[in-house]
């Protein structure tokens, strides 16, 4: 490693490495455009992207709007499309709805028929069996196979709105795949090698999948990262995710910004919002706190609970006009009393 790359993170002692990542951040992030995406008949995985995204990962959202998955094969399979498409149909979470040609329910008999697509069985490749194995092991009710449809029968006769319940859960009930993965799609590297792309995420599950390469699943949710992987690996998930996202737009953020964000965000051992309900929010002064947001709320709190403000911050200090400490303002000078002596004596 040269001495360029060593030295190139380095900062100067009384630095204002935060006011800086925060001023780099916000202003490419004021070029971005709110864009809004229409999913209808759209054949690709649909993401987040531009300002909704970096919103969404700033603010810690417990869940995307988007989630979405990169899962690679193993050695052994990567190449070979056959058994990348045996992983594909275990994937992809097909419900019955998904699979049926036309439903007539009958409220009176708290019964429905539903009579299934062969090309979309074929596609999936289910057989209607499957689909009343399925059916029959819901609770209170009983599903058997008439011709080519499949009637469904409520055990107990209840009300219109019981009912109708009852048939919007059948028809929601999985047939095969992993719960919460709507979409999965194959597509090939420029070496030739398989990989996958989802629309819905649940990574505990597609570890368990044979064939799948356990080390090369990518997910967008850094709370499930986190949940499966640790604090870290979320921390480097949403700093690449923010460069990312920034970059798609063409602008430019060093990356030592980003991670310093995302190091603020994760550094307590849980993902936290940059907002009012996470770092903003858990200063240790009164003055910094109510400069964000809900300025009558912290001031009443801090008034109830007799809190004292230290003014060892940044905004606190700006506030009431004091030098803050950083730059020089950190650089405390002290005369020693012999050499007062000496230039009196002068």
């Amino acid at each position: 490693m040269s001495e360029t790359e060593k030295t190139q993170f380095t900062v100067v002692p009384g630095e204002a490495v935060g006011t800086v990542a925060a001023q780099s951040i916000g202003e490419q992030s004021t070029q971005m455009i709110l864009r809004t995406f229409h999913a209808a008949g759209i054949a690709s995985v649909v993401t987040t992207k531009g300002l909704p995204r970096l919103i969404e990962l700033i603010d810690a959202r417990k869940k995307p709007k988007f989630p979405t998955m990169q899962i690679s094969m193993e050695k052994g399979v990567e190449s070979k499309y056959e058994k990348v498409r045996d992983i594909w149909r275990k994937l992809e979470d097909v419900k019955v709805k998904s699979l049926k040609l036309n439903v007539d329910e009958d409220f009176r008999t708290s019964s429905m028929v539903i009579t299934l697509d062969p090309e979309k069985l074929s596609f999936f490749e289910l057989t209607a069996r499957q689909v009343v194995s399925k059916l029959s092991k819901l609770e209170g009710v009983e599903a058997e196979l008439d011709g080519g449809a499949i009637k469904v029968k409520a055990k107990k006769k209840e009300g219109i709105k019981a009912t109708r319940t009852t048939f919007v859960n059948i028809l929601d009930t999985s047939v095969s795949g992993v719960p919460g993965i709507n979409k999965a799609l194959i597509q090939q590297n420029d070496d030739g090698t398989y990989y996958i792309t989802t629309s819905g995420s649940n990574m505990e599950e597609v570890l368990k999948i044979d064939g799948v390469d356990k080390k090369g699943v990518y997910s967008n949710n850094p709370f499930e990262v986190a949940r499966i992987y640790g604090v870290e690996a979320a921390r480097n998930l949403i700093a690449n995710e923010l460069l990312t996202t920034i970059k798609e737009e063409g602008l430019t953020v060093s990356f030592r910004h980003i991670g310093l964000l995302a190091d603020a965000m994760t550094y307590t051992g849980t993902i936290r919002s940059a907002g009012r309900h996470g770092i903003a929010g858990d200063k240790d002064s009164v003055l910094a706190r109510a400069a964000y947001e809900e300025t009558v709320k912290h001031f009443i709190n801090a008034s109830v609970f007799g809190e004292k403000d230290q003014l060892k911050g940044v905004a606190e200090n700006i506030l009431i006009g004091k030098q803050i400490g950083l730059g020089t303002g950190r650089i405390k000078l002290a005369v020693k009393k012999e050499d007062i002596k000496k230039l009196s004596e002068k």
